[in-house]
């Protein structure tokens, strides 16, 4: 091979996009036991003024992939309200608490996964992919670092079908839930691997029902919240 070929193909490896490279993580609060409260048990929740338009049909209620802003401490305290792990005995506000390390939304991002363990996180381009096993109990508060501005989640199973997909660039009508929420599969006790693939997507409105924060900077970060309204 010529020197002239040997230096193309030295180029052309140096351009060649990467493989998905495996990132650390870090779960700051987790439990193997807590489960969804009842009906009847949430329903204190639900009863809160604050809470009662969306009862029962939430976001954070309906789903088990959460994504939350580093730096607040309203903005998880509603999320643990409406998702039900205000009654787990650790729950991610803890990683708020006195003593633990203070994280930046431009450099973390959060997420809740409930009723799964977190297995494998990889980084390809702008996708983040979380390989996690469904376990039935239990919840992990995970931190993992930000290695892009904006960044995509895909939910997928393992052999390849898309369930759900978070996409920065796609305004809230864009964004779809293919899977109904509550459906007998996700709640299943077998374990069962699954492919998450995270999207974390900038806010263009929180609902007249959410939070908005307070002028001391509880209002999420752009690029860490989905953009359609946590009460969807």
């Amino acid at each position: 091979m010529s020197r002239f070929a040997s230096a193309i193909l030295l180029l052309a490896l140096l351009w060649m996009p990467l493989s998905a490279q495996p990132v650390p993580f870090d779960i700051c609060a987790e439990s193997t036991t807590w489960v969804r409260p009842s009906p009847e048990v949430q329903a204190k929740i639900w009863n809160d003024g604050r809470y009662k338009d969306v009862a029962g049909n939430a976001y954070y209620w309906t789903h088990d992939f959460l994504v939350s802003d580093p730096e607040s401490a309203s903005i998880p305290y509603h999320m643990a309200n409406i998702s039900g792990l205000w009654t787990a005995r650790t729950n991610p506000g803890e990683c708020r608490s006195v003593g633990k390390p203070r994280r930046s939304g431009y450099e973390w991002i959060e997420i809740w996964v409930l009723l799964h363990r977190v297995v494998q996180i990889t980084h390809d381009a702008n996708t983040y992919t979380i390989t996690v096993e469904q376990t039935g109990k239990g919840f992990q508060s995970v931190y993992i670092p930000r290695l892009n501005p904006r960044a995509v989640l895909r939910f997928v199973t393992p052999d390849g079908k898309e369930l759900e997909k978070w996409d920065e660039s796609a305004p809230p009508d864009r964004i779809q839930q293919t899977v109904p929420p509550g459906t007998p599969t996700a709640r299943q006790n077998e374990p069962k691997t699954a492919l998450i693939s995270i999207q974390i997507t900038t806010p263009t409105h929180i609902s007249s029902n959410s939070y908005t924060g307070s002028a001391g900077g509880d209002l999420p970060k752009p690029s860490v919240l989905p953009s359609s309204s946590i009460f969807q």
